[in-house]
């Protein structure tokens, strides 16, 4: 389930965050590079509203949902997942992307430790090929790229584990398909991703370490789907309500994972700290408009 496991003194709370930073894989991508043009008030996404997504056509997902309906206020998105991608796919996101353009905080993106949610959602692609010997190097992997984030000026980190994507159209297969009864790489990735969290927790004593579970939000919709708006055949349908193919939801589950995050967010109460230090930005900005 979703976890905030540490909360650190630069967490202002989900109201006072001004920029996103995403990576990861076809769920997040937007369509956004940093030959785009840059993300403003007037076009959040530095794309097209709602971006190029995995999606229904023209239908946003996750991220268009939370900036349109569920952020109490404004947010810059600066969303660099690629369909297809891996987390050696988000090392390059990290490293040809972030690093090179966005990190050094230039004049048009003057982000800082107090105001930027760091998010990575990735594994899918990894898991399709992965066991139990492979998914805890690959988390490994993903939380050294956390570390070159945290040496480059990130202090706030959301994990988003995985779906359970063996109870998707992607999983049901015939019998005579079926592998032998094992605990899927999903899950288990979960799992070291949340000993992860807490070991990098440990080691980042100043950061905030979030994990929000699209798997306890997938699995609520999956077990009772009439609930959400689904009819119960959507489950387990590739274009239906809740799968636009065999893999990917649609915006209406997009949907329900952003007023989820939203909720998690809103309950992970600002650090007295960053409360202190927000406030005096704002003002000393208030004292200079004045002037």
């Amino acid at each position: 389930m979703s976890d905030s496991i540490q909360q650190g003194e630069t967490w202002p709370g989900f109201e006072k965050l001004k920029h996103l930073v995403i990576f990861g894989d076809s769920y997040s991508q937007v369509g956004y590079n940093s030959q785009e043009p840059r993300p403003s008030a007037n076009n959040p996404l530095g794309v097209a509203f709602p971006g190029i997504t995995w999606n229904e056509p023209n239908q946003p997902n996750w991220i268009g949902h939370l900036i349109k309906k569920h952020a109490p206020a404004p947010l810059l998105v600066f969303d660099y997942a690629r369909g297809g991608d891996n987390v050696s796919g988000v090392r390059w996101q990290v490293r040809r992307e972030f690093l090179q353009y966005l990190a050094p905080k230039p004049r048009w993106a003057r982000w800082s430790e107090y105001d930027t949610l760091f998010i990575t959602w990735v594994g899918i692609n990894d898991c399709a090929f992965a066991n139990a010997e492979t998914v805890p190097k690959f988390v490994a992997e993903l939380f050294d790229l956390q570390d070159e984030l945290y040496n480059a000026g990130a202090r706030n980190f959301l994990l988003v584990d995985l779906p359970p994507i063996h109870r998707s159209p992607a999983g049901n297969k015939p019998k005579s398909l079926q592998l032998p009864s094992r605990q899927p790489s999903c899950e288990l990735w979960n799992i070291y991703l949340k000993e992860g969290a807490a070991q990098f927790a440990s080691s980042h004593p100043l950061s905030t370490v979030l994990i929000y579970s699209s798997w306890e939000t997938f699995s609520k919709a999956m077990d009772n789907p009439t609930a959400f708006g689904f009819e119960t055949e959507d489950v387990r349908k590739a274009g239906g309500g809740m799968w636009v193919d065999r893999l990917h939801p649609t915006s209406k589950m997009h949907d329900l994972v952003a007023r989820d995050l939203a909720q998690f967010l809103q309950d992970v109460m600002a650090h007295p700290a960053a409360v202190a230090a927000t406030a005096g930005s704002s003002n000393a900005g208030s004292a200079a408009a004045a002037a």
